[in-house]
């Protein structure tokens, strides 16, 4: 044991945006580990850039997103790589392998995986196998690629570094005894125990802690701080697209009612900040799903790694602080709206009491089903709550539900309104997500659907987030709603502040319109709400519906 800490691993450093990387990253770690290779899965994030040229082989697993941007856990990696101090020799020894995730209806479909393999070749190490280019329109999504860019990578490694693998891993690993168990370990506690702990959230201060506690033990990678920056309130709400035309658009307006720097001090944000808010889960789902898997709503739980997770380092975990088990659901885990990953139909057929959905869930899993499976769930986007109805005899421990259900995340809005004009009140422009599955069923997305369906006279407490980002910027020239020039630039943070605040302090009132862009005829069809124009902003997003907002004198 005493040289286990110098044994070398395979490491795989996974930067996902959605979590398709780190699904996939986590696959590449299952396999290893099954194939006896020691082995450890770490976000980009978590990896300390000055030690990659002390590793001997490392696969990354990187996602694309936006318009070739790299997601936001790789930005300071990718910052450390392009620094010009770095020599051409700086990784030499290294030996890595990179695989893509995206989507090639884009432009620049996998940018990231692109240029982050000429960057290690440029630095000096050695490229393992060709990079791996996963495409979310493929049949099979970026799995069609991950599959057989595996199966040369075990080769390709055992060839290399059969240190790695005791035994041959093409025989390996498909051992029909082998049983994953669960990374993460769950405790019941005394009823009065947690009342006394957990006592509901009476003020402000404690709701805060009490959604810092329950998020910090979900085991999902999750960015940022857990605290939320401030409650919000709606006080407006009104829609800006007419019944049937298409589009479902609101202008909404919220209200700061808390902040956790402080309760006498109003919000802050500048030109370009993104709001994150955290949306409710609707309650008759919450409480199906407790039904559905036999839980108890009023029993207090912990979420902590199992002692395998805790033995090789991972030591950041919650405090031991029990919180209903009702509460952990709504605010962690995202059981009717994500659609659950390959992985959880393989734990799943382990505990299927009926053989034919056994069968079918073996099926799914398998390399031969992985079509059928795609179709059947993300081309449906069927949600964990739709899976687990499909199949009545499944009933999986808590443990596994917990660490295989997506981690429900917050949702990011660009602002548009000025924290000048509108002290302690942010405003968004809110498209409601709707689309037609294969099978004709209409999906909507979770946070639009709910914004759009607050009630004034309700006090709903909206937790959110500020984070700072800078979009980019066009702004048009318009007469009569028609487009006679169109200037597009990378502005810089204090020139767009001064552009954007002079018309909006100048201005009392604000019309909206919504633009649908058609990318093929390089058109734009706009439609003004009426008053006349003084300027026109376009604050792009990663919807092709983009939202303009109109100011007038």
């Amino acid at each position: 044991m005493e040289d286990e800490p110098n044994k070398k691993k395979l490491l795989i450093l996974y930067a996902s945006e959605t979590g398709n990387a780190m699904d996939a990253a986590e696959r590449l770690g299952r396999e290893a580990d099954r194939r006896c290779c020691p082995v450890s899965v770490l976000c980009i994030d978590d990896f300390e850039p000055k030690s990659l040229p002390f590793e001997e082989t490392v696969i990354f697993v990187v996602s694309t997103t936006g318009q070739g941007d790299v997601p936001d856990s790789m930005k300071g990696f990718w910052r450390f790589l392009l620094q010009r101090s770095l020599s051409k020799e700086w990784l030499k020894g290294v030996d890595y392998g990179v695989f893509g995730l995206g989507d090639s209806s884009y432009q620049k479909y996998n940018f990231v995986a692109k240029k982050l393999d000429k960057r290690l070749l440029d630095l000096g190490a050695r490229s393992l196998i060709e990079r791996g280019l996963g495409d979310d329109q493929h049949p099979s999504g970026y799995e069609g690629a991950l599959d057989p860019w595996m199966s040369k990578l075990w080769k390709t490694l055992y060839n290399k570094a059969p240190n790695l693998f005791p035994n041959d891993p093409n025989t390996a690993t498909l051992n029909g005894t082998w049983v994953d168990q669960p990374k993460i370990q769950i405790t019941y506690h005394d009823v009065g125990k947690g009342n006394s702990q957990c006592s509901a959230a009476i003020d402000f201060k404690s709701l805060e802690m009490l959604i810092e506690r329950t998020r910090s033990m979900s085991p999902g990678k999750s960015s940022g701080k857990m605290r939320p920056d401030c409650f919000l309130n709606l006080t407006e709400n009104c829609p800006l697209t007419r019944p049937g035309s298409g589009k479902d658009v609101w202008h909404l307006e919220f209200e700061a009612v808390s902040s956790s720097f402080s309760l006498f001090q109003s919000i802050h944000y500048d030109v370009g900040d993104v709001l994150e808010v955290l949306p409710s889960q609707d309650p008759v789902a919450v409480d199906a799903f407790m039904k559905r898997c036999n839980l108890n709503p009023e029993a207090y739980i912990t979420v902590q790694p199992s002692k395998k997770e805790n033995s090789m380092g991972d030591t950041n975990h919650a405090p031991d602080i029990p919180v209903k088990l009702k509460t952990f659901v709504e605010l962690t885990m995202d059981i009717a709206s994500a659609s659950p990953r390959r992985y959880f139909f393989e734990i799943m057929s382990n505990f299927a009491s009926a053989q034919h959905e056994k069968e079918r869930l073996q099926y799914f899993a398998s390399p031969e089903g992985r079509d059928d499976l795609y179709q059947y769930n993300q081309k449906e986007r069927r949600t964990v709550l739709e899976v687990l109805e499909d199949f009545h005899s499944v009933q999986m421990p808590l443990e596994w539900l917990v660490q295989l259900i997506p981690p429900l995340k917050t949702r990011a809005f660009s602002i548009s309104s000025s924290n000048s004009a509108h002290p302690n009140q942010v405003h968004l422009t809110v498209s409601v997500v709707s689309w037609t599955t294969p099978y004709k069923r209409t999906r909507k997305g979770l946070c639009s659907t709910w914004l759009a369906g607050l009630d004034l006279q309700q006090r709903v407490l909206i937790p959110a987030w500020f984070h700072k980002e800078m979009r980019r910027m066009t702004s048009y020239i318009e007469t009569f709603g028609c487009p006679i020039y169109k200037v597009a630039e990378y502005f810089q943070r204090t020139k767009v502040e001064d552009f954007m605040l002079r018309s909006q302090e100048t201005s009392h009132k604000r019309c909206m319109c919504n633009i649908k862009c058609e990318n093929k005829a390089r058109k734009s069809g706009i439609c003004l709400l009426g008053g006349l124009l003084s300027t026109l902003q376009v604050l792009l997003t990663k919807c092709p519906l983009m939202y303009w907002q109109l100011w007038r004198k």
